[in-house]
């Protein structure tokens, strides 16, 4: 009798509303310097659709409400919040050029909900920049007012009165939260670790041998890198050992074509090489997990110079890594 009154105690609760916090309802931009990777591939874990129209959304957020509320926030894009930051690597944290990206507007809608969003639409110039690979670009965008909340969080300064820099972390004793810079770059629909088996075919000092490369199962295979070079361009590096010891590495060159097919060739100075292969969508049939996996099939050969080394070359796609979230933490030096 306990356990259904329990139960009916919980229904009822359920139905109740609860009155907002008292303080009021508050905007924000939940992550002031968050990291947002466009991933071109196919993508299980994270539904991906929007990076293949090479687009992305902004989120803001709200506090101190139970339910949403029709909020609509007039945002502005503001360069100036780039000045004097710096990446963890003391290069700089540049605004993204304003012909590589429009905002799909100048508001945030919340429609009711606990957030809302503005679409960003990236242009071909963005994939075409080398910079866009890494933590380079973002996009700075500041909350100018707002209607239907309470307040925006915009901070609180150490001394009452004054208007720091909202990026200078130390003159806040509050940090504002009305501020975010969204930084974007893009892996390619090659770029992922795979599971690497197949065969090499090796000559070394006028001797001939073979060797091939196949763990027991599928996850038991070789784990390897295919990185995004350019938005068409990945490097895939392959090492073997001399009869020294010693290792040399060939940094190979993957070039796709529209049809996924890719010629192959070196990017490491001293070391030749050439072949071709190409990607197939869902290629290994139940290759691991019981789901069908995306394949690179590669044939080529590299001349070390002192050893040559025919392979063949099955990869399966393991993982894009993108089941995570990245943060940048910028450092503010004033000049």
């Amino acid at each position: 009798m306990g356990s259904v009154l329990t139960a009916f105690s919980a229904c009822e609760n359920a139905d109740n509303s609860f009155p907002d916090y008292e303080g009021g309802t508050s905007v924000y931009f939940a992550y002031q310097y968050p990291v947002r990777t466009i991933v071109l591939g196919n993508d299980e874990v994270v539904n991906n659709s929007l990076d293949r129209e090479h687009k992305c959304e902004i989120y803001s957020t709200m506090g101190g409400s139970y339910g949403g509320r029709n909020i609509t926030i007039d945002i502005a894009v503001d360069n100036s919040l780039c000045d004097n930051l710096f990446f963890e690597n003391d290069s700089p944290v540049l605004p993204m050029p304003s012909n590589y990206y429009k905002l799909a507007g100048n508001k945030i809608d919340y429609k009711g909900q606990h957030w809302g969003c503005v679409e960003v639409q990236l242009t071909d110039a963005f994939f075409a920049d080398e910079k866009a690979l890494e933590n380079n670009y973002v996009i700075p965008i500041v909350m100018k007012s707002q209607t239907g909340a309470d307040r925006i969080l915009t901070g609180k300064p150490l001394v009452e009165g004054e208007s720091p820099v909202r990026t200078n972390s130390i003159y806040w004793d509050v940090l504002p939260m009305d501020y975010v810079l969204y930084c974007v770059k893009y892996i390619n629909p090659w770029h992922a670790s795979y599971l690497r088996r197949g065969t090499d075919n090796i000559t070394e000092s006028g001797k001939t041998s073979t060797i091939k490369r196949h763990g027991a199962t599928v996850e038991k295979d070789e784990i390897c890198n295919v990185t995004t070079r350019s938005l068409k361009t990945c490097h895939f590096p392959v090492s073997t050992k001399l009869a020294d010891g010693s290792s040399i590495t060939c940094n190979l060159l993957l070039t796709f074509d529209e049809e996924n097919r890719c010629s192959i060739t070196s990017d490491t100075e001293g070391i030749t090489a050439s072949g071709k292969g190409h990607f197939e969508p869902k290629g290994e049939k139940k290759a691991w997990g019981n789901k069908d996996r995306d394949a690179l099939y590669l044939d080529y050969t590299i001349n070390y110079g002192i050893k040559q080394v025919a392979t063949k070359d099955t990869l399966v796609l393991q993982t894009r890594g993108t089941n995570k979230m990245e943060l940048f933490t910028p450092k503010y030096i004033a000049k």
